[in-house]
């Protein structure tokens, strides 16, 4: 039998996940297999992944009354760092989308 794995283990997992699709989708774009705008619509919707992890380990450490209140703040702060990251990477894709549109015309 196997033991069950914590929810940190579960989140640390997903991130290291959201971390290598990362390195995979700046690896197909650094080979032309992809336009900068899929590239960075792509890392958004990773970063916005990663949110949801940090979101899934905030609310188990908030329901967790023994969890010092730093590691709360911590993982809210990466949460909302996380955010950033998808929204500077969404504008950033739609900036390209734009770009792309005005070649063309």
């Amino acid at each position: 039998m196997t033991a069950r794995l914590t929810t940190a283990e579960l989140v640390y997992a997903g991130l290291r996940r959201c971390a290598a699709a990362r390195r995979q989708a700046s690896s197909r774009y650094e080979r032309g297999a992809v336009t900068a705008a899929e590239w960075a619509d792509s890392l958004a919707a990773l970063h916005a992944r990663d949110a949801r992890w940090w979101s899934v380990l905030a609310c188990t450490a908030v329901a967790d009354h023994t969890i010092p209140l730093v590691y709360i703040a911590a993982v809210s702060a990466a949460e909302a760092g996380a955010l950033r990251a998808a929204a500077d990477w969404a504008d950033t894709a739609r900036e390209y989308t734009g770009t792309a549109v005005a070649r063309v015309a």
